[in-house]
C-alpha cells in the first residue's frame, strides 16, 4: 500500500482486489487507507456480492457485512458506506475524517461532466486508456462541454494526445497538444507538441512551430537541451542502440520495430515529466 500500516484485526488469507487498479488489500485499515486515498476511483459498483463474501468470510466480520449492505440502498448510499468503512478501522484521526468528508462532499457537487472528467482523468492515471478514451470523447462532443472552462477542455485534448500518443497515433496527437496549449495555456502542453515532433524528426514543422508560437531562442533551447538530456539517459539503457538505429529501421521497412523503439522512448518520457502528463 506504500505506507506501513498498524494492522489490528484479522488478516485475510485473499486478498479484496479493486479492479481498476490492481490494489489488493489484506485487512479493514488497508481497505480504509485506500478508499481514502483513492477516493475518486470508488464506485458502487466496487461493493458488490464478493466484497460482502470477502469482508464476512476473510475478514471475519459479518457483523460490518450485513451493516454494510443496507447502506448502498439509501441516497448517498455510497457516501455513508465508504465514510462507514473508515471509522470502523480505528486508523483515521478526527481531523483526517473530516477532511475526507470534506472531500465527499466536494465529488457530490461536481457538474456531471466534471464528474465525468474526473473518472476519465482516473482511468488514465492508472493506463486504462480504451476507457479514458471513450470517456474524453463523449465529454468533448456533449451540449456540456461548454460548461467546461478552456483550460479544462484544454486539459481535456492533452490528456486524449497522452494517449494517442501511446496508441502511436502521432499525428492526431500533435494536434491536440497544440489545440490544448491554445486553450489551457499550460506549458506542459506546447513542451510535449515540440518533443513529438523532434521524436519524429520532424524538423520543419518544428521550426513552423516555434516561428507559430514565437519562441524565444532561450525557449527552443531549453526543449532541445531536455530532449538531450533525455537522450543522454538513454544511452545508459540497452535500448540506445535500437534508438540510434530509428532512421534505418523506417528506410528498410521494419515498421514493427521502428515504432517500438519510438513507444519504449516515450515511455522514459513519461516517467520524466509525470506530473506534466495528466492534466487536472
Amino acid at each position: 500500500m506504500g505506507k506501513f500500516i498498524l494492522c489490528e484485526g484479522q488478516i485475510a488469507k485473499e486478498p479484496f482486489v479493486f479492479v481498476l487498479t490492481g490494489i489488493k488489500v489484506y485487512t479493514l485499515e488497508e481497505l480504509g487507507y485506500y478508499i481514502y486515498h483513492n477516493i475518486e476511483t470508488i464506485k458502487v459498483e466496487d461493493f458488490d456480492s464478493r466484497f460482502f463474501q470477502w469482508v464476512a468470510l476473510e475478514l471475519k466480520r459479518e457483523d460490518l457485512a450485513n451493516d454494510w449492505k443496507g447502506l448502498l440502498e439509501k441516497k448517498d448510499g455510497l457516501q455513508e458506506l465508504v465514510c462507514r468503512i473508515l471509522r470502523s478501522t480505528d486508523y483515521f484521526t478526527k481531523l483526517e475524517l473530516e477532511s475526507f468528508g470534506k472531500s465527499l462532499e466536494q465529488l457530490s457537487t461536481l457538474l456531471p461532466v466534471r464528474k465525468k472528467k474526473l473518472e476519465a482523468d482516473q482511468y488514465l492515471k492508472y493506463q486504462e486508456y480504451v476507457q479514458a478514451l471513450q470517456l474524453y470523447q463523449e465529454i468533448i462532443v456533449s451540449d456540456d462541454a461548454a460548461q467546461l472552462s478552456a483550460k479544462e477542455f484544454g486539459n481535456v485534448l492533452h490528456n486524449m494526445a497522452v494517449i494517442h500518443v501511446h496508441n502511436k497515433a502521432f499525428e492526431l496527437a500533435e494536434k491536440e497538444f497544440i489545440q490544448a496549449y491554445t486553450l489551457n495555456q499550460n506549458e506542459e502542453s506546447l513542451r510535449q507538441y515540440f518533443f513529438l515532433l523532434k521524436l519524429q524528426k520532424k524538423e520543419k514543422d518544428f521550426m513552423h512551430g516555434v516561428l507559430d508560437q514565437d519562441l524565444s531562442e532561450e525557449k527552443v533551447k531549453a526543449y532541445i537541451d531536455a530532449l538531450q538530456e533525455y537522450s543522454d539517459a538513454a544511452e545508459q539503457t540497452k535500448d540506445y542502440k535500437k534508438i540510434i538505429e530509428l532512421p534505418v529501421l523506417k528506410e528498410t521497412g521494419k515498421v514493427g520495430e521502428y515504432y517500438y523503439t519510438i513507444d519504449t522512448m516515450i515511455f522514459k518520457w513519461k516517467q520524466q515529466y509525470k506530473r506534466g502528463m495528466e492534466q487536472g
